[in-house]
């Protein structure tokens, strides 16, 4: 039986850029131009351009702007959980009742996973038929260790235990 699926949407925040200061115009100053006459050469000038006055712009008034807020939307991204893949795991021993008796069987359990890799529970969730099948499984799957997370502890997943005499 395949490991449950969980999904789990990470949030990464954006970092927040402050706008930039609004700078006021500058105001352009016209410049005066002064006519002098040329010494005695007879040369006519030309006429000068009659000085404009200078208008001096109305303020301008910056309206506050309401500051952004602190989080950013949250952008969801789809994560696919896969159940972890033990790093010890012993192979389950064979009850010798069950050998005499010639039974076999698949045991699915449900166990839950502590943050530093142990197994915390252990829970049958499809027995084999066989009680001595299904203790040998609850502890054989105590024993096994996993890597440690700190999202272990968020979720249980199933595991699938299968006795075959040929197989032993």
């Amino acid at each position: 039986m395949p490991a449950k699926i969980i999904s789990i949407a990470l949030v990464e925040p954006t970092p927040i850029k402050p706008p930039p200061p609004v700078q006021p115009p500058k105001p352009t100053k016209i410049k005066k131009r002064i006519v002098t006459k040329a010494p005695s050469k007879k040369r006519i000038a030309p006429k000068p351009k009659p000085i404009k006055e200078v208008v001096k712009p109305k303020p301008t008034i910056v309206k506050p702007v309401a500051p952004a807020s602190p989080l950013p939307t949250p952008v969801k991204k789809r994560v696919a959980f896969t159940a972890p893949q033990p790093s010890y795991q012993p192979k389950p021993k064979y009850p010798s009742i069950a050998r005499r008796r010639g039974q076999e069987g698949i045991v699915v359990l449900e166990i839950t996973i502590g943050n530093n890799g142990h197994v915390n529970r252990a829970s049958v969730v499809q027995s084999s038929g066989s009680s001595a099948l299904d203790r040998a499984a609850i502890k054989t799957i105590k024993t096994w260790k996993f890597p440690a997370s700190q999202f272990n502890s968020l979720s249980s997943f199933k595991q699938k235990i299968e006795f075959r005499l040929n197989s032993y």
